[in-house]
């Protein structure tokens, strides 16, 4: 199920949005579901921190009457906690979305607020959205974990892959490979979720992918993953032998 959060600060223009949207979502049967509405960007910043799932859709605004937050800075500090998340900005004048390439933001869609058109706009975004999403989860099958660190995107073998950890910076999970190791921004339970049972969680800060693990000692609740060595919390004993014994 993907969320969707919405933000614009005028009551009419935001039911009418979320109106379009979910009756997009009902008809077309989206696996998706709208489960913020707001004109407070502090709200929905608060609710998108306090949720477990990322890779969300946000509908915003530009044009944010916060003494802190326009629709480009609020883009900007959703793409710090959810680097992978669509932003789709809705404004009534069209020469702002040209600004969004100042703040870097790859804002996936530009919806002009007209009465008229909003509508067949909003629908044809979500059908794009659609689309996306289920090639994104075709590339996922073929073998590919895709991370963005700064402005890149980078596409790594699923099969290259020995281990995340968390890193000491907040927000921060580092994926490590035979010959290389990358920091993005990240969470290892979303990341935990999307590499389904090739990989399991051997401490609260590591997960790792089965067939990489090489040793594992018990006693010293240690398992070896190519040259490194991470720690196996007590609970995740039975299930890392389990594993083992499954491969």
């Amino acid at each position: 199920m993907i969320d969707i959060y919405i933000c614009d600060d005028e009551e009419t223009a935001r039911r009418q949005i979320l109106e379009d949207i979910e009756k997009k979502i009902l008809i077309e049967a989206y696996d998706m579901q709208v489960v913020s509405s707001t004109g407070d960007p502090k709200e929905l910043l608060e609710k998108v921190c306090s949720a477990a799932q990322r890779r969300n859709i946000y509908f915003l605004d530009v044009d944010l009457k916060d003494k802190d937050y326009d629709g480009f800075l609020l883009g900007q500090e959703i793409r710090r906690i959810d680097p992978h998340g669509t932003l789709v900005y809705i404004t009534s004048y069209q020469q702002l979305a040209f600004r969004t390439f100042k703040y870097h933001l790859e804002a996936f869609d530009y919806i002009i607020k007209d009465i008229k058109k909003q509508k067949d706009s909003i629908d044809r975004c979500m059908e794009s959205l659609y689309q996306r999403l289920r090639d994104e989860s075709r590339e996922d099958a073929a073998g590919v974990y895709s991370i963005k660190i700064g402005d890149m995107i980078k596409h790594v073998q699923i099969a290259d892959i020995l281990f995340f950890e968390t890193a000491t910076k907040s927000h921060h999970v580092i994926l490590h490979t035979k010959n290389c190791r990358m920091d993005f921004v990240g969470n290892l339970n979303d990341i935990a979720r999307q590499m389904g049972d090739g990989f399991i969680r051997l401490h609260r800060s590591c997960l790792a992918a089965v067939d990489k693990i090489t040793e594992v000692d018990l006693k010293h609740c240690r398992a070896k993953i190519g040259e490194y060595e991470c720690l196996v919390s007590r609970t995740m004993k039975s299930a890392l032998l389990e594993k083992i014994r499954e491969r």
